[in-house]
């Protein structure tokens, strides 16, 4: 295991930023510090290496902001990401034209491929996790959405945190096979941050989706039966343009036309079925359920249930017939049957009856 510590404290006040930079390079973080009162800069740095990981922990007692600018990516020789958690201390974080405040116990992503700035106003101390995007495999497309981020609160946090604060506090160093098992260990909550972070953000997408698909047909539902529906009034009602619309109609594999007319199609089948004699006819369903021309219904129709409307309109009236006549007869009194008897012996007269004897 690799074990370095520099600090400033002896250093010339007007040469501790550039000694700062050089000290950042040598521990896998690469950046630009900005000291506005290079006497009072005091700052230590301390880095534990675990095979190709790097864990630092930072002290600086003043003001000050460090910037990871083009010239320092340059000096790169492969790209990490960082895991930046804040012992004590605020931080404004800035990547992407992201910004966040990182308070104490936070942690947060920072892409080491990419320029970012972090601004101290007070004295902080920090702990910075430096991994290979080479390590993160097929994790790694999942940084893109979270760096500079508050992440979301689970287990696999927690655990990378709390390895992270013991490692750096841990007064010993590591034996070569023990380091190896460190960095296995961290390299496996690392994926377990991001595929827990992604799934999360999946959630989230898969429950905005179906929200949005609910609000489409509800307004489909209710103005369904007005020929002039059209993607421009849901659109409105939705509160949204009719290109958004369209894309996050897309996202789930569905187009406006082809919701309404399922919807258009469901209904009047309904309708057909239901429909008693001479209670409606195949032209004012068709009206009914927003079709202008009864020709194109039909052949909507017949495409979708593979049955002309007149067909399914007799079916629905022959089962109709059929159930009031079964609802007629489960109803009907039972009808008293005559009662019949053999003619060799004809029923005997109860006031005839011999008396009995004794």
């Amino acid at each position: 295991m690799i074990f370095n510590r520099w600090s400033t404290l002896h250093i010339e006040p007007k040469r501790r930023a550039e000694f700062w930079r050089e000290a950042g390079q040598k521990a896998k973080t690469p950046v630009t510090p900005n000291v506005p009162w290079p006497d009072d800069f005091e700052a230590t740095l301390t880095t534990r290496g675990f095979e190709e990981l790097a864990l630092n922990h930072v002290q600086v007692c003043s003001p000050h902001d460090v910037e990871c600018t083009a010239s320092d990516l340059a000096r790169l020789e492969r790209p990490f990401l960082f895991i930046d958690l804040y012992t004590s201390g605020k931080c404004d974080v800035l990547q992407l034209e992201r910004g966040m405040q990182a308070a104490p116990g936070q942690p947060f992503l920072i892409d080491g491929r990419r320029e970012y700035r972090l601004d101290h106003r007070q004295s902080v101390s920090m702990l910075a996790l430096a991994i290979p995007f080479a390590a993160l495999g097929p994790h790694a497309s999942a940084v893109e959405s979270l760096i500079a981020r508050p992440q979301p609160q689970n287990a696999a946090l927690h655990l990378l945190a709390g390895q992270m604060r013991m490692l750096s506090a841990w007064p010993h160093a590591f034996e070569k096979a023990e380091s190896e098992r460190l960095s296995d260990l961290l390299v496996g909550a690392v994926h377990a941050v991001l595929l827990g972070a992604r799934e999360g953000e999946l959630t989230t997408v898969r429950r905005e989706r179906s929200f949005f698909r609910r609000k489409v047909r509800q307004v489909v539902e209710q103005m369904y039966a007005d020929p002039a529906l059209n993607p421009q009034v849901v659109a409105e009602k939705l509160g949204i343009s009719v290109r958004s619309l369209h894309a996050r109609m897309a996202q789930d594999g569905m187009t406006f036309g082809a919701e309404l007319m399922a919807h258009r199609l469901e209904r009047a089948h309904g309708l057909l079925r239901g429909a008693r004699r001479g209670s409606a006819t195949i032209g004012e369903i068709c009206a009914r359920c927003g079709f202008v021309s009864a020709a194109h219904f039909s052949r909507r129709f017949r495409a979708r249930f593979g049955m002309a409307p007149s067909a399914v309109m007799a079916d629905g009236g022959r089962e109709c017939a059929v159930g009031h006549a079964e609802c007629a007869a489960e109803h009907e009194e039972p009808v008293a049957q005559p009662q019949t008897y053999s003619c060799s012996s004809p029923p005997r007269d109860p006031s005839s009856a011999e008396p009995n004897p004794g």
